[in-house]
C-alpha cells in the first residue's frame, strides 16, 4: 500500500515537472524578461515598443498571450507592487494586436 502511495506521488511530480518544461520556451522566457526590463526602465512605454520587443524575439500573435502571462511575475521579481504591475500589463495587453 505505501508503495502504491509513493508510486502515485512520484507520478504526479514528475508529470508537473514535465508540464513545466513544456510550458516554458526559451525565447518566449527571453521576450518576457526583455519586456519585464523595457516596463521597469521606462512605465510609460507604447504598445508598439512592447510589439517590437514581440517581433524582435520572433513570437508571433498566437503566442502573445501566453509570453505576456509570463511578463506579470517577472515584474514582481523587479519589484514592482501588484496593482502597479497589473497597470502595466494594460500596454503589453494593448500590444498583442500590433504583432503582426
Amino acid at each position: 500500500m505505501e508503495f502504491l502511495i509513493v508510486g502515485i506521488f512520484a507520478a504526479i511530480v514528475a508529470f508537473l515537472i514535465w508540464r513545466s518544461k513544456q510550458n516554458t520556451a526559451p525565447e518566449e522566457q527571453a521576450c518576457a524578461i526583455d519586456i519585464g526590463n523595457l516596463l521597469k526602465a521606462n512605465p510609460d512605454v507604447q504598445p508598439q515598443a512592447i510589439a517590437d520587443v514581440f517581433q524582435k524575439h520572433g513570437i508571433d500573435s498566437s503566442r502573445c498571450q501566453k509570453v505576456g502571462a509570463m511578463v506579470m511575475p517577472q515584474l514582481r521579481k523587479q519589484g514592482l507592487k501588484p496593482e502597479d504591475a497589473r497597470i502595466v500589463m494594460r500596454q503589453v495587453r494593448a500590444a498583442y494586436p500590433l504583432v503582426p
